[in-house]
């Protein structure tokens, strides 16, 4: 049930799905002075939603920084999916913009700085069963030439907190005592909470930042951009995913 409720949430709570709202009731309402207010009331979303400035301060304080130690060798890196798929024409593998996730962690393993990958993550959609990590596994394995023992997966968490419950099954099964988390900055203080929760004690190795250093231009700090529509969608599923896992103790 939290899983179907999780998704109907993120959905409501959509930018793009208030402004439409708001939008059709201007359409339907019959009085012409409410009618201009929720008209002014669109544009004022829309240039909010699509402002760069204010997106960006937000993600400044949102996005955590790397705790990773520059000495140690971990025992592992957990790299949470989310950042690929198979596509459905010609079942070729195709790669998200969270496909930083997985690049990082071939990134830190060739550097030395992880002994072993741990891929979590199964299928987080209604309808699609694909097992995320057994393509990234697949990747690794096929085409980055890195040895079958070295990846572990999970397939059948469905969110962040089972991420954490399954990676913590791995590590323990495998006797790994250290890890490093590799996840979206916008992302990782639900994953960094639900780790602790699960009394997995990790160090945070954010990437894959949706905020940019602010330069005093017209295009970031005034212009009207739909993408940061986009980045305001990320951040607002994120808040209210850390509000949900409160809300059920798994945060």
């Amino acid at each position: 049930m939290f899983f179907y409720l999780s998704k109907i949430l993120t959905f409501l709570i959509s930018p793009t799905v208030i402004v439409i709202c708001v939008l059709v009731l201007a359409l339907i309402v019959r009085r012409p002075a409410l009618r201009r207010k929720l008209l002014i009331a669109t544009l004022g979303l829309l240039l909010f939603f699509s402002n760069p400035f204010i997106i960006n301060q937000i993600l400044k304080y949102w996005e955590p920084e790397s705790k990773m130690n520059k000495i140690e060798v971990y025992d592992a890196g957990i790299i949470l999916s989310g950042f690929m798929s198979r596509d459905k024409d010609d079942g070729s593998l195709s790669f998200g913009e969270s496909a930083d996730r997985l690049t990082e962690g071939l990134v830190q393993y060739r550097k030395g700085r992880i002994r072993k990958i741990i891929i979590s993550g199964g299928s987080g959609s209604l309808l699609n069963d694909t097992r995320e990590s057994n393509l990234a596994k697949a990747f690794l394995t096929e085409n980055c030439a890195i040895p079958d023992s070295v990846v572990l997966i999970d397939t059948v968490s469905r969110n962040t907190y089972e991420n954490a419950m399954e990676s913590k099954k791995i590590m323990n099964a495998n006797r790994l005592k250290s890890a490093i988390l590799i996840t979206s900055a916008w992302h990782m203080r639900r994953a960094e909470g639900c780790f602790k929760k699960v009394g997995l004690d990790v160090d945070i190795h954010p990437i894959d930042r949706m905020h940019h250093s602010q330069e005093f231009s017209p295009s970031d700090l005034i212009i009207p951009d739909t993408g940061n529509i986009v980045r305001w969608e990320n951040l607002m599923h994120e808040v209210a995913g850390v509000i949900i896992y409160k809300l059920q103790g798994y945060n």
